[in-house]
């Protein structure tokens, strides 16, 4: 799909997400290809399930599923940009009878009550208020249904020097995306769970996200040739724009000290969390 032409102004005052979905960035499934087959499994997931994704960025994860799975799936995400990229996705790889994308809220789903098999979030809900998204996850459920997420986390117990690095990491994303960011601890999403009406609740830890990440990151941008495409243009917005070099520049800041900070990095990691509407 050719590029809207934005002007470097209108560029500027993009919101994070739009502003990635714009640059084609894709939305990176935090723990590779694996850790979906695995919430996958912990949901139940099969070829007759509704799902629901909520954050569904440019649609890699929908795509995937609804291609390995044969389920049906819708996927809402805030940002114009991504739902764009996201149809886009689907109509290449012919998943159009079994994916739709659409503009939508985490905190105000536009379906009607036991709508859906299972609820899925990858690398959203830790950017959520649970208290006020989780309700309307188990609503849009039906009795027997499942919400899974794959967020990050950071450990119950942290020494004082590392929880320094963290809260500073965090606060450079909450600045970025202008959106609550809090790395939550394995207790305080099984308490989210619980407290919103999820029973039987699984949780399952797992660490060294960098490299997580980088899984698969080459395929899902679409070849070196994309990446280095991309770099290129952002390179170009870099050298035009003081506002978007101080973007970039968060960017890198925070990704360094929550991903290869030497003493913070050992107390991250993702977490896939699962529970069932009773």
């Amino acid at each position: 799909m050719p590029k809207e032409s934005l002007s470097i102004e209108e560029i500027e005052e993009l919101g994070y997400y739009d502003f990635m979905g714009y640059m084609e960035v894709p939305f990176f499934n935090i723990g590779g290809v694996s850790s979906i087959d695995r919430l996958a499994e912990l949901c139940q997931l099969n070829n007759e399930s509704k799902i629901l994704v909520v954050g569904c960025g440019t649609g890699g994860n929908s795509c995937y599923l609804a291609n390995k799975y044969g389920c049906q799936i819708v996927g809402i995400d805030i940002a114009k940009h991504m739902i764009e990229h996201a149809q886009e996705r689907a109509k290449t790889l012919q998943l159009t009878d079994r994916v739709t994308f659409q503009v939508g809220d985490a905190y105000n789903l536009e379906f009607p009550d036991n709508s859906f098999d299972i609820v899925l979030t990858v690398f959203v809900s830790q950017f959520l208020d649970l208290h006020r998204a989780f309700p309307g996850f188990l609503r849009a459920l039906r009795p027997g249904g499942y919400l899974g997420i794959n967020e990050m986390y950071r450990a119950d117990e942290v020494p004082e020097e590392a929880l320094t690095r963290v809260e500073e990491g965090e606060e450079v994303f909450r600045e970025i995306i202008e959106l609550p960011f809090t790395l939550r601890s394995p207790s305080i999403w099984r308490e989210a769970f619980k407290t919103s009406g999820f029973r039987d609740v699984l949780i399952e830890e797992y660490s060294n996200i960098q490299q997580s990440i980088a899984l698969g990151m080459v395929e899902e941008f679409g070849g070196w040739g994309k990446i280095i495409t991309t770099i290129w243009e952002m390179l170009v917005l870099a050298l035009k724009s003081k506002k978007l070099r101080q973007r970039f520049g968060m960017i890198s800041r925070g990704k360094r000290v929550l991903l290869r900070d030497r003493i913070a990095s050992k107390y991250i990691g993702y977490i896939l969390c699962v529970g069932k509407k009773p």
